[in-house]
């Protein structure tokens, strides 16, 4: 997980193949670069994987940070064998269709959770578990 103090990024693999991103609160620039960074070094390390995004709880984002993802997505497109989001409850708008118009195919934006996670479980049937903070390790910085 990432957060500064208005926004958070869990991030991490769910299942063979399959990079999963939530995004809560507010997305700065500075977090949107941190998260943008991760998702490099994961597109560095697999030749192709499915990218699945849960952006429904992000209340707001800078726009820097919004682009320093889509360059990491555009720079490396062909490696993501398939990019499903879960945006806003209220509907796709206009800033998502640009979104999903400057990624190309395949891409899936809903708005529907359980269609999200249908799909997610789908390729990565313990997701749900994986996700789930009370299976997670915390684990204590090094001194």
């Amino acid at each position: 997980m990432l957060r500064d103090t208005e926004g958070a990024v869990i991030l991490g693999w769910v299942g063979e193949g399959v990079f999963y991103t939530r995004f809560v609160g507010t997305l700065s620039a500075e977090l949107g670069d941190t998260a943008a960074s991760h998702l490099k070094k994961v597109v560095a390390e697999v030749p192709s994987f499915a990218y699945f995004s849960d952006v429904s709880a992000l209340r707001t984002y800078d726009l820097l940070a919004r682009g320093a993802l889509i360059r990491v997505i555009l720079a490396n497109r062909r490696r993501f064998a398939d990019i499903v989001i879960l945006t806003w409850s209220e509907g796709i708008n206009t800033a998502e269709r640009g979104f999903a118009a400057a990624i190309g195919e395949p891409i899936q934006v809903l708005t529907d959770p359980t269609d999200f996670e249908m799909r997610l479980l789908r390729v990565a049937p313990l997701a749900k578990q994986t996700l789930d903070p009370k299976t997670w390790t915390v684990t204590a910085p090094r001194a």
